[in-house]
């Protein structure tokens, strides 16, 4: 029964690090995705939930990145008795987080005739629907205790996981 609970909590910690890149995409990418479509249902979800949870990281930034780097700093220091299973997947979720930062960055910095066109909302779409794919992905893959494979992200996450163990 104990090693149950223990993989439920390290897989469910897991899955969780993606709050992160979640709330990050949905803060650049959100509005102009579910507000620029036709259908009143994903509206309603998105002023209902998301745009929440956007205000919420839009208003605690500094907040949420103190407690980002936090926990990267725990992560690859080994300071806890984390798995390395928790380990490299809290870190990839939060290297995705900075990849959503940088392209949310520089997407706000793009022209405002080029943002705010067809091909600026069929590249906001895509890149929110990407990272939600990437994030539902490293989820299925965690939730069978599997490494999520993501190119670049993965070798980092791991070496940083190894870099903890030789500090």
């Amino acid at each position: 029964m104990n090693n149950i609970l223990v993989k439920i909590s390290e897989r469910g910690a897991g899955i969780l690090s993606y709050i992160f890149p979640f709330i990050e995409v949905s803060y650049y990418f959100g509005s102009k995705v579910f507000l620029s479509t036709d259908n009143i249902a994903l509206k309603y979800f998105y002023v209902r939930y998301l745009d929440k949870v956007a205000n919420f990281y839009a208003t605690n930034t500094y907040l949420i990145f103190a407690l980002m780097v936090g926990i990267f700093l725990i992560c690859s220091r080994g300071t806890l008795p984390l798995t390395k299973f928790v380990r490299f997947n809290v870190i990839q979720a939060i290297l995705v987080n900075i990849i959503c930062s940088c392209i949310g960055s520089i997407f706000a910095f793009l022209p405002i005739v080029l943002r705010e066109s067809l091909i600026g909302i069929l590249l906001a779409n895509f890149i929110y629907l990407g990272i939600i794919g990437l994030i539902i992905y490293s989820s299925f893959m965690i939730s069978f205790g599997r490494y999520p494979k993501i190119p670049v992200l993965s070798e980092a996450a791991k070496l940083q996981v190894q870099r903890g163990y030789l500090d």
